[in-house]
């Protein structure tokens, strides 16, 4: 018993106050009936005691009267060291079947039982998260139950434990406390609910009908009505019936105030019942008080229904329940209010001390552990397997079997086939209600003794993973999760004795008067006729033997003390003393008058309410159809008594009907079924997204190959040439190379067919004069326009035509000029198709000309180091016989057809004059050139040029000969300057002007000793051989050797007259230069190399690793937050410790995706970078950070995706239910499983996390290289997904599946900080500015200056983003501007080589606007980058290649500007501009600013290195020539030969390491260098590459590398 100290005097006077100040409230619980005023009865129970108003609430903790017994004292369960409950289940809980009651209780007063436990008990729900505490089975095939009949050995009864207060369960001074989830009292709960929402939802809410519950149908009699169905979906418990074993919609159920209510038939009869009177009540209360409206009616039939049933339940079930003696005599119930405040019960074998007298608020009404864990559970063995059915004129019905398979009639209802299916019986008939009723009181519970039947021990209904269960089992599971002590402890806690040995649990002696209807006592065996023994000493085996009972469980010792008078002395003191703390401890109870909710006549109306007199007011059984107290049947005597008792698991027949059906067995489930597919569908369709996505690129970079082939292909011209010989046409060239607009021209005069492009520069040339026979080939089809000439050696030249007219005309044509030729012909017809299938491609004939050329080179070089080809005998034969074409010959040495340096050698190696050279005869020629001296290969190159052999060059043919050579750098000089040239080569040569060139004096000049070494080591560098196959000695190597530095051979100096000239001076470089040698050992170099990059990049490297630190440190947070500190929600234990992996990644992508805002608020950056804070952060590197943070994020992404895919699957093998307590933001129908296919695609969490990771797949597969190159466009457009990405990051986490939405504080910074800096760039980028001028340069480049904006101040070697207005304002892309920051307006220079950049060239072409002026921009920039910083370092190194000089070009023309201005200062002394061109025509704008900028450079601050890379390699045969010539041009005239500058020409392509070595000898002080490139990744790779290799020396500069592709 609970009470408080308090002296009950003050705890009146409190109460009273109480009182007075409740009644301020009374407003809103106050209903007015027949001019009077009540308090309603609090449904949740706060404030029905006024002192402790939490007393009796819901969500109570359970009381405790016995010491806490948890294994540690806190909370791990109690009996570690007693038996397996199966096995206690077995011996002590199992006998034979058919026993019945020796009291004649019947079914009603077990199943009224039930329903009073829903009124006052709810501890069934399992805590969350869930904690297993599963019961082993024991594998033994003659136990019953046999949950494993295979003997595995591994199978559990899994069991939860219960639900408990959160705030407990700390300390031994604070351990578990369970809870009670509804009020202890006899309030209503059962018809009402535990809140106002529910009873509302089950209400009718009419004014017609005031005050009644919701039926099925209002118009029916009450006799004759049902509750409404839930077709609301109110929460009520839907676990999956053991009999379908499969899920049902919660709709299927009734709407009652019990959400178990519908747990069986017998149990949902009582829900009607209490329905029907309601409403009964409430009717008659309407029919008193027609004034009362529905609220008012409803209320006070509400107040009389609770004390209707409250009386019934202490007064006229409990009695009997607690005792009932042989001859009737009931248990004798303490009375409400007694004269004296205690009051002493004493009976033959039962002593109890009632000390309450009225209404006590000092008395805690709570439900005790041991009430709910063990003592209310003895009604467990009265239950019986089934019910008989009959009706008024005492007929057994029938009934058909429901059972899955099953067939025929049964006679009684069997309870484990009945559960969760209870509408089917009583939805059978109109009579099925009152027949369940009759049914249950006429049919006779099981005994009371020990003895629980297997639809309670072995097929107890379950969830679908374990559909059947051991209640016993479990009984004694939950004693033990909750804490409790022994049984023997427990006594001693309740005022009892403890049992000295097992004998003395049950003394009881049976005899003949205890066996009713004249049973025989030898249906059960009872040793020395003592009631319980033998169960006794099989438990008492079980437990060890030992003398006392002091650590039996609590359930099965009370069970033990059970006598055919109902529970022993334990359980029934625990029962008793539950009662009336609930009965004493209810402000509400019917008897307190105080309370003022009943005067003394209806007091007195419900004392006289019987069950009896509910059941017969509320159907249309009469007083003779049923048992005068349903609670007892009539014995034998009785007109409709039972035709036997009901035997489970027997093959009892009745009338050849069985009398049971049997139950259904116990069947698993694997909650993953039906999830294989779609989980593996799922991913698999993420997976391959990721291919698809990278196809879908490629097939649309193809599709844009096409489509730019497309436009670049024109139709085949309609109208003629002027010269009638000269025919238009598109050439097909191959199906990788497409076609190209061409012209071709007959040459009768040379026999010849000349193919150029519409610029007339030569593309091929077709050879005739030593051919016999032409084949034509023309095309039957798709227009009749196709035509393939093939001429024998020949590429086949396949043409087409606009129409089959003009290629008509051309064939006439061309067999015309064949006829004079004497050349005969073959015309053939074919598929337009078959032609190009067929064609001799150039690529097929490259093919064979490569094996050609590495034929030779093996023969030549006879290398035994060199890779020797696999060729078989035919490809051996075809190579033999291949005879080189004088075009195939030009694109083997990678030059023109018609220059005059081709057709010499041409000529001079075809010795037998038939148009061709052969294998051998290349092989001469080569061979001379790879192993010959210096004189024979200048011997050669005289005799290549005295094709005449008169053993001497004239004047004008030597002047030809350099023209030719001149030829080959597209270079076209003033003739003053080739005379120039030409003169101080004859000076060089010893001869005057005019005389013949001898062999000698020409090896004077170019095999003179200072170009000896360079002509020994030229060769012919031929295309498609290896650098291994091709010269004595490694080309770059001599090079090195002879020449250290670019800078120290030739230094620009000033003479007297004004001209500059080159001084090639002795360098202290090849005397003097001595550098430190690496590290000796390998990982002194690697340290040194590793020292000198952590120097280069100190700050990138701290800032880096710094950002490691803190994603990392953000991952542990959140991973050990929910390893650890979240343990209580479950999700770890459902999911493993993935869930924390998968939680840290997830606050990674939260904060790595937000960083990336950062980076890419381009405005602030530029503006940040000219603050001092550049000194400490690296600005230039944010957009490297862009991309390293991007692949963090996606290192994040997937492990994130991984992860989910490995939790999901956990996830989708639970139980649905277990999963609410994890996830209780996700709402679902009780039959809905949550399958992978329900988180996955009808969550919101599911469905955008699928999103985000499209998204994510689509934009970074749109971010690789190649897409960048070959799909800009699409990388923008999916780049913009970006904006989606951070939505639907925010919506995946505000689904709160696992925690409170966490991506809003990572982004909000971020977000701010861009979306400010995007108002920045909104604001001027929609400015349209004025296009001033636009000029079409050569290489496709288009020039275009434009209005400078005011306000716009930039700083050369920054970018900007343009869009043209015309192309789509949306569509921007980067530029480097070429303006400097003191001109007016600003320029781009833009290289046409992708759609929109090719568009731009046509936009602002003026043949193409006819007048109209050009179409304006927009402007978004400056921005920031490294190239704008080359004025920090002393030394800057400036690197461009192809159209990646536009920076420079803007950084040169500042410094011109600065060079101008007076007092201008800047740290930078010295500028090396390296210029990595194919040939200087290309940028010829450039040149003129390089020219500028030598004519303005007092200060001689810049120094140009221009490097022409049309040649493969700098000292091959066809450039020594060149590179001879040009030295003494540069000697006489202190300027390029080819470019006019006084910069340094080279030829091929530069050697950074060797430049960069020269750079320490030249600027020995300097300690650092900054070296700036931009151009095609290989050329800043090779930068990057020479600057480590650089930095690896000691006592090097260190050089700072900042770089830019396109």
């Amino acid at each position: 018993m609970v009470k408080s100290k308090i002296m009950r005097g003050s705890a009146q006077h409190i109460c009273w106050i109480n009182l007075w100040i409740y009644g301020c409230f009374l407003g809103k619980h106050t209903t007015y009936a027949a001019n009077e005023d009540f308090e309603l009865t609090p449904q949740d129970g706060w404030f029905n005691n006024l002192i402790h108003p939490d007393w009796g609430a819901i969500d109570g903790q359970l009381l405790r009267k016995s010491k806490v017994a948890y294994s540690d004292g806190v909370y791990m369960p109690s009996g570690k060291d007693r038996p397996n409950p199966f096995e206690i289940s077995y011996a002590g809980h199992h006998g034979p079947p058919g026993l019945g009651s020796m009291r004649n209780r019947s079914a009603f007063m077990v199943f009224f039982g039930q329903q009073v436990v829903e009124e006052i008990l709810d501890a069934q729900r399992p805590g969350c998260p869930r904690e297993f505490f599963n019961i082993h089975f024991p594998p033994d095939n003659n136990r019953k139950p046999n949950y494993d009949p295979d003997g595995k050995g591994n199978i559990e009864l899994p069991v939860f434990r219960s639900r408990y207060d959160q705030r407990t369960g700390y300390s031994p001074n604070n351990p578990r406390q369970q809870l009670n989830e509804i009020t202890p009292f006899i309030d209503g709960t059962l018809m009402y609910g535990v809140g106002k929402a529910w009873t509302d939802a089950i209400r009718e809410l009419s004014e017609e009908k005031p005050g009644r519950l919701k039926a099925q149908d209002p118009s029916s009699p009450i006799s004759q009505s049902f509750p409404a169905d839930n077709d609301i979906k109110l929460p009520m418990a839907n676990p999956a019936p053991p009999r379908e074993h499969e899920l049902k919609p919660v709709a299927r159920f009734w709407r009652l105030g019990n959400p178990r209510g519908n747990e069986n038939p017998f149990l949902l009869a009582f829900g009607v019942l209490w329905f029907r009177y309601h409403n009964y009540v409430a009717d008659q209360i309407h029919k008193q008080h027609g004034g009362l409206n529905d609220e008012q009616v409803f209320n006070i039939a509400r107040k009389k229904v609770i004390a209707v049933h409250q009386k019934i339940v202490m007064y006229d079930w409990l009695p009997n329940w607690l005792r009932l003696e042989k001859d009737g005599t009931p248990f004798k119930m303490p009375a409400y209010d007694k004269p004296d405040e205690r009051e002493i019960l004493e009976e033959k074998d039962f002593f109890f001390t009632d000390p309450y007298k009225g209404y006590d608020p000092n008395v805690h009404p709570g439900i005790s552990q041991e009430f709910q864990a063990a003592a209310f559970r003895f009604g467990h063995t009265l239950v019986t397997p089934g019910t008989w059915i009959r009706d008024k004129q005492c007929n057994f019905k029938l009934l058909p079997i429901k059972i899955p398979g099953g067939s025929g009639n049964s006679h009684a209802v069997r309870l484990c086939n009945a559960y969760w299916n209870p509408q089917e019986f009583l939805n059978s008939s109109p009579e099925a209600f009152e027949n369940m009723l009759m049914g249950l009181a006429t049919t006779r519970v099981e005994r009371e003794d020990h003895i629980v039947v297997p639809d309670l021990r072995e097929h107890l209904f379950g969830p679908l993973e374990f559909s059947r269960r051991d209640l016993v089992a479990i009984n004694i599971q939950r004693a033990r999760d909750h804490g409790l002590p022994d049984y023997n402890s427990v006594r001693e806690a309740y005022g009892l004795e403890r049992k000295a040995s097992w004998e003395d649990i049950n003394t009881y002696v049976v005899d003949s008067t205890d066996f009713p209807d004249n049973e025989s006592e030898s249906l059960y065996n009872y040793t020395n006729n003592y009631y319980m023994q033998e169960p006794i000493q099989r438990v008492k085996l079980l437990y060890g033997n030992t003398s006392a009972p002091d650590n039996l469980d609590l359930f099965s010792g009370g069970i033990l003390e059970t006598t055919p008078d109902g529970p022993g002395e334990l359980f029934r003191t625990i029962i008793l003393d539950q009662f009336l703390r609930i009965r004493h401890g209810d402000r509400f109870w019917f008897e307190n008058r105080d309370n003022g909710l009943f005067d003394n006549a209806t007091i007195d109306e419900i004392w006289n309410t019987t069950i009896l007199d509910i059941v017969l007011a509320i159907t249309n059984i009469s007083a003779n159809d049923i048992n005068a107290n349903p609670f007892f049947i009539n014995g034998s005597s009785d007109q409709c008594f039972q035709p036997e008792q009901l035997r489970a698991d027997t093959s009892d027949q009745l009338d050849g009907v069985p009398v049971l059906e049997k139950c259904t067995p116990l069947q698993h489930y694997d909650y993953f079924s039906g999830s294989e597919a779609s989980f593996a569908l799922s991913f698999l369709a993420l997976g391959l997204c990721i291919p698809g996505t990278i196809g879908i690129m490629i097939l649309m970079a193809k599709m844009k190959e096409r489509k730019l082939m497309a436009a670049r292909r024109q139709q085949a011209p309609r109208r003629k040439d002027e010269d009638p010989n000269t025919y238009l046409a598109v050439e097909w060239v191959g199906f990788k190379d497409g076609e190209r607009n061409i012209k071709v021209k007959f040459d009768k005069d040379r026999k010849k067919i000349h193919v150029t492009d519409r610029g007339k520069r030569p593309l091929r040339m077709i050879d005739l004069r030593f051919t016999d026979k032409v084949n034509f080939r023309l095309s039957e089809d798709k227009g009749c326009t196709v035509i393939s000439v093939r001429v024998p050696g020949e590429i086949d030249l396949v043409l087409r035509f606009a129409d089959q007219v003009a290629r008509s005309e051309f064939v006439t044509a061309l067999e015309t000029f064949l006829r004079e030729m004497h050349v005969e012909r073959q015309t053939l017809n074919f598929k337009e198709i078959m032609i190009l299938k067929d064609a001799t491609t150039k690529e097929i004939r490259k093919k064979l000309l490569d094996q050609f050329i590495r034929v030779v080179c093996l023969q030549a070089y006879k290398r035994e180091d060199a890779e020797t080809p696999n060729f078989d005998a035919d490809t051996a034969n075809s190579v033999s016989k291949i005879q080189l074409t004088r075009t195939e010959f030009a694109d083997a040495l990678g030059l023109k057809p018609t220059s005059m340096f081709v057709r010499n050698m041409f000529l001079m190696v075809d010795k037998d004059r038939n148009g061709f050279v052969s294998f051998q005869e290349f092989m001469e020629v080569f061979t001379i050139l790879a192993k010959g001296g210096a004189g024979d290969k200048a011997e050669m190159l005289f005799h290549m040029h005295d094709l005449r052999g008169k053993g001497e060059l004239t004047q004008e043919g030597f002047t030809k000969m350099i023209k030719s050579m001149l030829d080959l750098s597209d270079s076209s000089l003033d003739s003053s300057d080739v005379a120039t040239l030409v003169s101080t080569l004859y000076q060089q040569a010893g001869l005057r002007s005019g005389q013949n060139m001898t062999l000698a004096a020409f090896k004077k000049i170019f095999a003179s000793e200072e170009y000896e070494q360079t002509l020994e080591n030229a060769t012919l560098q031929l295309q498609g051989a290896k650098t291994q196959w091709q010269g004595k000695q490694s080309i770059t190597e001599s090079f090195s050797i002879r020449r250290k530095t670019f800078i120290q051979s030739y230094e620009q100096d000033a003479t007297a007259n004004g001209h500059a000239t080159l001084d090639r001076r002795h360098s202290k470089i090849r005397v003097q230069t001595k550098t430190k040698d690496l590290p000796m050992t390998g990982w002194q170099k690697r340290l040194y190399s590793f020292n000198k990059y952590v120097e280069n990049y100190k700050r990138q490297i701290f800032w880096v690793t710094l950002y490691i630190f803190i994603s990392i440190g953000i991952f542990v947070e959140r991973a050990y937050y929910y390893s650890f500190e979240r343990e209580h929600v479950g999700l770890r234990r459902i999911a493993g410790y993935g869930v924390t992996v998968t939680r840290g990644a997830a606050s990674g992508m939260m904060w790595t995706y937000s960083c990336l805002l950062i980076t890419m608020s381009r405005n602030t950056i530029t503006f940040l970078r000219e603050t001092f804070l550049h000194r400490f952060i690296p600005f230039d590197s944010l957009h490297a950070m862009h991309k390293f943070v991007a692949a963090l994020a996606l290192v994040f992404t997937v492990t994130h995706c991984v992860g989910h895919g490995i939790n999901l699957y956990h996830i989708s093998t639970w139980p649905s239910n277990d999963l609410n307590c994890v996830f209780r933001e996700y709402f679902r129908s009780t039959d809905k499983l949550a399958s992978f296919h329900y988180w996955a695609w009808t969550t919101i969490t599911g469905i955008t996390g699928i999103v985000l990771t499209v998204i994510v797949i689509v934009m970074y597969v749109f971010a690789m290289p190649y897409a960048r190159r070959h799909l800009f466009s699409a990388f923008w457009f999916t780049h913009s997904f970006y904006i989606f990405l951070y939505i639907f990051l925010i919506l995946h986490g505000s689904g709160r599946l696992v925690q409170a939405p966490l991506t809003q504080n990572y982004l909000i910074g971020p977000l701010v900080i861009y979306v400010f800096d995007k108002l920045i760039s909104f604001s001027r980028k929609k400015v349209e500015i004025s296009v001033q001028k636009a000029e079409l340069l050569p290489s496709d480049v288009l020039g275009l200056t434009f209005k400078r904006p005011l306000n716009f101040e930039y700083k050369s070697g920054q970018w900007v983003r343009i869009a043209c207005i015309e192309l789509g304002e949306g569509e921007y892309h980067p530029f480097t501007l070429t303006s400097a920051p003191h001109e007016e307006h600003l320029s781009l220079h833009i290289r046409a080589v992708g759609p929109w950049t090719m568009n731009m060239r046509k936009t602002y072409d003026i043949n193409n606007r006819d007048g109209k002026p050009f179409p304006k921009l927009y402007l978004d920039g400056p921005f920031g980058e490294g190239h704008q910083d080359w004025y920090r370092y002393k030394v800057a190194v400036l690197v461009g290649g192809g159209i990646g000089v536009t920076p420079f070009a803007s950084i040169l023309k500042d410094i011109v500007f600065k060079s101008k201005t007076e007092n201008v200062r800047f740290p930078c002394e010295k500028v090396y501009f390296i210029w990595v061109t194919r040939t200087q025509k290309q940028f010829e704008w450039l040149t003129d600013i390089i020219r500028e900028v030598e004519e303005n450079d007092h200060h001689r601050l810049v120094n140009v290195h221009i490097f022409i890379t049309q040649f493969q390699q700098k000292f091959d045969l066809r450039t020594t020539m060149l590179y001879i010539c040009e030295r003494n041009f540069q000697k006489v005239c202190g300027k390029s030969l080819f470019t006019g500058l006084r910069a340094t020409t080279h030829f091929g392509r530069p050697q950074f390491e060797e430049f960069f070595k020269s750079l320490h000898h030249e600027h020995p002080s300097v300690k650092q260098v900054g070296v700036f490139s931009c151009g095609p990744p290989p050329m800043t790779l090779n930068v990057d590459r020479a600057c480590s290799a650089m930095n690896k020396y000691d006592d090097f500069p260190t050089y700072s590398h900042h770089f830019e592709n396109f």
